[in-house]
């Protein structure tokens, strides 16, 4: 299949045909969605389409390094690859680098100033300005109109299309009047696309929920693949107890001994597919299936005061490289997922305890589902913002953690095995 073939075959392409044509030079849309749910892989895809298609792409984040955003680019590419029988894809994916810049910017938000830098460097070294520029982590929740006003600046000089990650978060209520979430509905003069994307019966739905200035009825949504985020062609959901949903989902866990190892056996079994995150030297790993080992530049993302866990967790961490690395692999874990299933013990403060209540601290902080077994209690219970309260947990995010005790007794087991019987199915 020849290139113009697989560009006519993107879901970018019925996307386009949703929102009148695509966003246009000089715009500003955003795609919104909590987290976990697919914004950089959706964003991706994007910018992959406009690669494909002959254009200079600047992909800017702070949440990501650049060895990461480069995974998800050639992950994508490789799936259509196989999907569509692309001809020459070496050299496709060769030609496509050198009009594509990613720049990482790690820190708690991304500056205004930073990203004029990026698209500076990005002109010197594409050899014209980009077509498209891509940000990941600015932070629109405590942005102002300014702020927003010289996005929209940028995209302007630039003559470019630019799109925006915009986090969401299950407990802020939508109360603009035509549905736009917050925060985006406070700037929604400014902003000429939205598109918010949901978990669905094991897929991505994509709505359209601002159309430029087209206020008519929404288009129907789009329904994506969770995992190579191309477009559905059949979009009748499949029941979570239909085995043919289970490729679908992915878990995230550090294959060590105890509860993690038993997440990632069981996995297998039920044919849901692992990423097993780790690190040269990690000696409790006893799991390989689907290893991304960490280098130091990943791990320092994740990196965190050892003092802060122990004050946060009730426990004194030793403050030796192996720990460190530890609770730095466990938060590349929990990042992506919106979902996090712990085996532990609830303690007295409301923390779980040992080294992977790491995991559901970050959860928590993080606003994602946790949901802990108690080992002692026998029960599990999960986090609703406030208290715990007692749960029936079914996996129904396509990404999902998978973490705990390495001193896994007979009912942790047992429960992770129901866990997945009620989610998946007898294997």
């Amino acid at each position: 299949m020849i290139t113009q073939e697989v560009i006519e075959r993107s879901p970018i392409r019925s996307l386009e045909r949703a929102i009148h044509g695509g966003l246009g030079a000089k715009k500003l849309g955003v795609v919104l969605a909590r987290s976990g749910v697919g914004k950089t892989a959706c964003l991706v895809q994007i910018g992959l389409d406009a690669l494909l298609r002959g254009k200079t792409v600047l992909h800017v984040s702070n949440e990501a390094p650049v060895g990461h955003l480069r995974s998800y680019y050639d992950e994508l590419f490789h799936g259509i690859e196989r999907m569509t029988g692309l001809e020459s894809a070496p050299t496709v994916l060769l030609e496509i680098e050198r009009r594509r810049l990613l720049i990482s910017q790690p820190g708690p938000t991304l500056r205004l100033d930073k990203l004029n830098e990026a698209a500076s460097v990005a002109s010197g070294a594409l050899g014209r300005d980009p077509d498209m520029v891509i940000v990941e982590g600015f932070d629109l929740d405590n942005a102002n109109e300014s702020h927003v006003e010289q996005l929209r600046e940028l995209a302007w000089s630039l003559g470019a299309e630019l799109w925006l990650s915009v986090r969401t978060h299950r407990h802020q209520p939508v109360t603009h009047p035509r549905g736009y979430p917050p925060p985006a509905d406070r700037f929604e003069a400014l902003i000429d696309i939205m598109l918010a994307l949901e978990p669905k019966d094991g897929r991505i739905q994509l709505r359209v929920v601002k159309n430029h200035n087209d206020t008519t009825k929404e288009p129907e949504p789009l329904e994506l693949d969770a995992v190579t985020m191309q477009l559905v062609e059949d979009a009748k959901g499949l029941s979570r107890s239909d085995p043919r949903n289970r490729e679908r989902f992915v878990l995230h866990s550090g294959g060590a001994r105890g509860a993690e190892s038993a997440f990632g056996e069981i996995a297998e079994r039920y044919g849901i597919r692992e990423i097993t995150f780790s690190f040269d030297g990690h000696t409790s790993r006893t799991r390989d299936r689907g290893l991304r080992l960490l280098t130091e530049a990943d791990l320092r993302l994740g990196d965190v005061s050892l003092r802060y866990v122990s004050h946060r967790l009730g426990r004194v961490f030793p403050s030796t490289p192996s720990v460190r690395k530890i609770l730095q692999s466990i938060w590349h874990q929990i990042r992506p997922c919106q979902q996090v299933f712990v085996i532990g013990q609830i303690q007295d403060d409301g923390t779980v305890r040992g080294g992977t209540g790491w995991g559901a601290e970050l959860a928590r902080r993080w606003k994602k589902d946790l949901f802990v077994f108690d080992q002692d209690k026998s029960a599990w219970f999960s986090w609703d913002g406030a208290a715990w309260t007692d749960a029936a947990p079914v996996i129904d995010s396509p990404m999902f953690a998978g973490t705990g005790t390495a001193r896994l007794e007979d009912n942790g087991r047992q429960a992770i095995e129901a866990l997945f019987e009620h989610s998946f199915g007898h294997d």
